[in-house]
Order: structure tokens, then C-alpha cells, then sequence
């Protein structure tokens, strides 16, 4: 009876070492086509032109001409208790002159999603923090700083500043 554990413990001990070695090839094959895959699937001429943009998003000088991208108007009720107020505002994004066009492209891009961020973030203002001077300033930064972090995820400032063309709260 012991002599029959003793068997049944070589095979069972000896059974294991085939199988991580069989394993550990299969792991290493799978890698190894993960990596030719990658490599002659994916030539590196296609992977670059992906990035035309990037040569006109560098820092801009400090004395270059100043240019504006326009922003649609934008009518929401305010966080009143009857809803019966409502502001109306139009404005425009200061960029510089030789980031205009992949400025203007990437706002066009994303028009969708910043217009949904600033209608949620009007709609949560309340009368009192849109009235007067301060309030208008805060709105402006609020707008510049979240445009600013949701256009350019490197943390590069490119909107210089946000003009109010028309500001109407009723």
C-alpha cells in the first residue's frame, strides 16, 4: 500500500513539469507573433502621419500677432428656481496667429463635446454668480482653463484668453 502512494506521488510530481514547460513555450510563442504583428502590420510612414498638427501647436513667441477662433452662441437656463432666467453668450478664443488653423480645426473637432461641457457648466450657475464684473472674469477663466485641459492633454496653455462678443443674461 505505501509502495502504490509513493507511484502515484512520482507521477503526479512528474506530470507537472511537462505541462509548465509546454505552457511556458506556448507563452513565449504568443509573444513573439504579438511583436511580428505589430512590427509588419503597422509600418512607421503610417504611424507618423498621424501627427500633421503638432509642427504649428509649438510654443508661441511672446510678441507674435494675435488671432481669434469664433465659438457658437450659446443659450441656457440658468440654476434659477423657476427656470426663468437664462444667459446667452458668444465669444471668441484668443489663440496665436500661427496656431489658428490647427486651433480652429481641433475647436471644429471637438465642438460637440466643449459646447456639452459649457451648456452643464452654465446650467449649474446661479444668477448671483454671473452678475458684475466678477462674476464675468470667473466665467471667462472657468472657460479658458477647462478649453485649455480638454483641447491639449501636455499641459500647454495654447488659448491665450476667452472674449465675450455678447454676454446677455435675462
Amino acid at each position: 500500500m505505501a509502495e502504490e502512494t509513493e507511484e502515484v506521488a512520482e507521477k503526479k510530481s512528474g506530470g507537472m513539469m511537462p505541462k509548465l514547460i509546454i505552457w511556458g513555450v506556448v507563452f513565449f510563442l504568443g509573444i513573439g507573433t504579438g511583436v511580428a504583428v505589430v512590427m509588419f502590420a503597422a509600418p512607421a510612414a503610417e504611424v507618423e502621419t498621424a501627427k500633421p498638427v503638432d509642427n504649428q501647436m509649438d510654443i508661441p513667441e511672446a510678441d507674435e500677432k494675435l488671432a481669434f477662433v469664433e465659438f457658437d452662441e450659446v443659450v441656457v437656463n440658468l440654476n434659477d428656481a423657476r427656470y426663468s432666467r437664462y444667459v446667452t453668450c458668444n465669444f471668441s478664443l484668443q489663440v496665436a496667429n500661427s496656431q489658428l488653423i490647427a486651433i480652429q480645426a481641433l475647436v471644429d473637432e471637438q465642438n460637440a463635446i466643449l459646447k456639452n461641457w459649457l451648456i452643464a457648466h452654465l446650467r449649474d450657475k446661479k444668477l448671483e454668480d454671473v452678475k458684475g464684473k466678477l462674476g464675468h472674469n470667473t466665467l471667462r477663466r472657468e472657460i479658458h482653463d477647462k478649453f485649455n485641459e480638454m483641447l491639449f492633454t501636455d499641459g500647454v496653455e495654447r488659448i491665450q484668453d476667452v472674449l465675450f462678443q455678447d454676454f446677455k443674461v435675462q
